[in-house]
């Protein structure tokens, strides 16, 4: 009898393949890519956020129909394509590439290539995320159990995708921008971004996959498409088992977003310019004006327009203005602003006669190389003025391989600033000091690696300014993701984030994540408004290990 219990019991598990086990991979792997690219659009850049809460589940469902190892890295590789195409794709915002000296068609098929290879490259992670969850031995719920299978699927799948997404792609060994993470695209729902300040964005991208992972549960239970899991470690029966998972992660969420709503409300009035004062006398609230002047790269490297009427130009943008604290982009000072006349003279003279502070991107020329910087202009004498970029942008500041650089043709490679000069990176956080606190700055890329920043915090930092010259994408979504980014930065170290960008988008982003104010992008002007040096410190900027 017992015999006979057993044989049938394996059958049950092995003998009947699923519908999605008989389907072979030329039907997966097309359907993995379309749902990734459903999944790519809950990216900031569409305004699709609620599609993050759903869109994962597909991948995990697929997996479960998976036959081989190979298949379930296709199917992962194939899904992180087709999300990689729609969350980058203002990488094809590079085009035209005229001012490279390049025809309009290849500058075109140019950024077409630098666009789906990039793609390709962040799909890796999705491959290894998809080979890992068919070969780990998994069983539903959350508890782990001492013998095989022995890892829970509601704990498993959110690690391994937090450790790949926070870990792997921010390294400088994998030489990515890791702009598409999940969190981003959350960044308008201020009550559920307020977990960011405990356990960084980190936590709310575990948030989004453990629900994800408790939807493919449910479907895997209910429809057996695909293979389920075994028993339970609890003892609950599967059926009602996932169902309880799901209910509880709800609670989980329903209990995050009321206390989001609460610290919101707390901060709100602790910031208030009326009320500031009273929480914190060192807290003053100071006028500020961010200048957009809109320099495009045309101007810029084919000298469109001259450096004199570009320094005529911020001169113009910054007269008059009723501000304590006036910041420009990246890149405004370079050697020839720098030439007697020009940008920073007139910057020093505003300085010094309106008794302001300027905090502007430069160019510097260092003793070893160049060096991306952005430094502070002030009426006093402040021999701490300058900050030095610490993360270089990849192939574009970083020295090209020589193997890449030799198959370069000469006038592109004469374009390419990485070719010929050699960018040098500071080693650690160095605040600007201000004479309202202390600043910490970030040009670019730097503001999405939440580390970086909150180096800076921990290091003192009452605030954060990031400038930026997004002009090399012709108004591309890039500037909706940046955005997003600086909501997650403003949330995990409640400071105000003030964005800075040449073409847009400018913005004040308050310590909730709140977009006080924006500019427009493409568009010339000075955004005005109110920040705060603030200097309590939030759970994720004391953890030096995250």
């Amino acid at each position: 009898m017992y015999s006979k219990q057993v044989v049938k019991e394996t059958s049950e598990l092995f003998g009947r393949r699923t519908v999605l086990q008989q389907l072979g991979a030329g039907y997966k792997l097309p359907v993995a890519f379309f749902l990734g690219c459903l999944f790519g659009l809950s990216c900031p850049s569409f305004d699709l956020w609620w599609i993050a809460w759903f869109g994962l589940a597909p991948l995990l469902v697929l997996l479960r129909g998976c036959n081989y190892k190979v298949e379930a890295a296709l199917t992962g590789l194939c899904f992180g394509v087709g999300y990689n195409c729609v969350a980058l794709s203002w990488y094809l915002g590079l085009a035209p590439l005229t001012w490279l000296g390049v025809h309009e068609i290849f500058g075109t098929q140019l950024s077409l290539l630098v666009w789906l290879v990039e793609s390709a490259h962040q799909a890796l992670l999705t491959a290894v995320f998809a080979l890992l969850l068919f070969c780990l031995p998994m069983r539903p719920g959350f508890l782990p159990s001492y013998k095989r299978p022995f890892y829970p699927y509601l704990v498993s799948v959110p690690l391994l995708w937090l450790f790949l997404q926070w870990t792997v792609a921010p390294s400088e060994l994998f030489i990515g921008i890791p702009i598409n993470q999940l969190a981003y695209s959350q960044y308008k729902q201020l009550p559920i971004i307020q977990i960011a300040s405990i356990g960084g964005s980190g936590c709310l991208d575990f948030l989004i996959v453990l629900f994800n992972a408790c939807l493919a549960n449910i479907f895997l239970e209910f429809s057996r498409t695909a293979r389920r899991f075994g028993e339970r470690t609890d003892q609950f029966s599967t059926r009602f088992g996932c169902l309880f998972d799901i209910s509880l992660v709800a609670i989980v969420i329903v209990c995050i977003y009321t206390w989001g709503t609460m610290r919101v409300a707390a901060i709100n009035q602790r910031t208030d310019p009326s009320l500031a004062l009273s929480f914190d006398p060192q807290s003053v609230p100071v006028p500020l004006a961010v200048v957009q002047g809109n320099v495009t790269i045309e101007e810029e490297k084919l000298h469109i327009s001259k450096p004199n009427e570009i320094a005529k130009r911020y001169a113009s943008l910054c007269a008059n203005l009723g501000a304590s604290i006036l910041c420009l982009p990246e890149g405004a000072i370079n050697a020839s602003q720098m030439q007697p006349g020009n940008l920073l003279s007139i910057l020093k003279g505003i300085a010094l006669h309106q008794k302001k502070e300027i905090l502007v991107g430069s160019v510097e020329t260092l003793k070893n190389g160049l060096g991306n910087a952005a430094r502070i202009i002030s009426p006093n004498q402040n021999p701490n003025s300058l900050y030095l970029k610490q993360r270089l942008v990849p192939l574009g500041e970083l020295a090209l391989p020589l193997i890449i650089d030799q198959h370069i043709p000469a006038p592109l490679r004469e374009q390419i600033p990485a070719t010929r000069e050699s960018f040098l990176s500071a080693q650690s956080a160095h605040l600007v000091k201000s004479q309202w606190g202390n600043v910490g700055f970030s040009i670019y890329i730097e503001l999405i690696y939440p580390k970086l920043i909150a180096d800076e915090v921990r290091s003192g930092a009452s605030l954060l300014v990031n400038v930026s010259n997004l002009a090399w994408f012709h108004g591309s979504t890039i500037n909706r993701q940046m955005l997003a980014v600086a909501a997650l930065r403003a949330v995990e170290n409640e400071r105000f984030v003030v964005l800075a960008a040449n073409t847009g988008i400018s913005a004040v982003v308050d310590p909730t994540g709140m977009i006080n104010s924006m500019s427009l992008p493409g568009q010339r002007g000075v955004l005005l408004n109110t920040i705060q040096f603030l200097y309590s410190k939030t759970p994720f900027s004391k953890m030096w290990w995250m």
